[in-house]
């Protein structure tokens, strides 16, 4: 059983670790995990997909997913949710993930309803949405902040984030490049989105590993 680790549980093979993929954090893929092996000791990241996290039929491996969160959850251990993994976490701890009216596209900035130490530095910047689903936090769950939709939420030790804080021009583009996210976007500026990426790539990138440190210390 492997301990004090980071792990990263990706769900889709084109969303990966971004940003944050020099950092020393070991990657599993969701289809092919043991879950009974991860250690309730290790911090571990859940990123995102294209999916929904209703989307049980299709991909079925979220089911084992969802009974794991909601056990280390539980426990207490450091769970953080990007975008899906956010969904995931609010579907396992008693919230409800669904489908929404709208997409949320771009770089927004966040209304923060409590101080957090831990997401100073997103507090005056703007951060990365795409995404059309969306969620109900948990009845135990604290919202940290929110667009129109929720998109920070704490519940026991872990932390859910709609938003993707470890976007790259590279997952960027790749996300892009398909008829379907072309279609969705079409009313969007998105070389607009695309060009803000590049100009503030580098403040991105420090603000992601800031919160990736203090996340892994707290």
């Amino acid at each position: 059983m492997e301990t004090n680790k980071t792990i990263a549980i990706i769900n889709d093979p084109n969303v990966t670790l971004g940003s944050l993929s020099h950092n020393k954090i070991k990657e599993k893929n969701a289809w092919e995990v043991d879950w009974d092996s991860l250690s309730e000791n290790n911090k571990y990241i859940i990123l995102g997909g294209h999916m929904g996290a209703y989307d049980i039929d299709k991909y079925p491996y979220l089911i084992k997913e969802k009974k794991w969160l909601n056990r280390v959850i539980s426990r207490g251990s450091k769970v953080l949710g990007i975008c899906l993994g956010a969904q995931l976490i609010a579907d396992a701890m008693g919230g409800k993930a669904f489908l929404s009216n709208e997409i949320e596209f771009g770089f927004k900035k966040l209304n923060f309803h409590t101080d957090s130490e831990l997401f100073t530095g997103f507090k005056d910047s703007k951060v990365f949405l795409w995404h059309r689903d969306t969620f109900n936090i948990p009845p135990s769950a604290q919202l940290i902040a929110s667009t129109k939709y929720p998109q920070i939420f704490k519940i026991n030790n872990s932390y859910a984030l709609q938003f993707h804080p470890e976007v790259t021009k590279s997952l960027f583009d790749n996300w892009y490049d398909s008829e379907v996210s072309r279609q969705e976007l079409a009313n969007f500026d998105t070389l607009a989105t695309s060009n803000y990426l590049v100009k503030n790539a580098t403040d991105l990138n420090e603000e992601v590993n800031i919160f990736y440190k203090k996340w892994s210390k707290t």
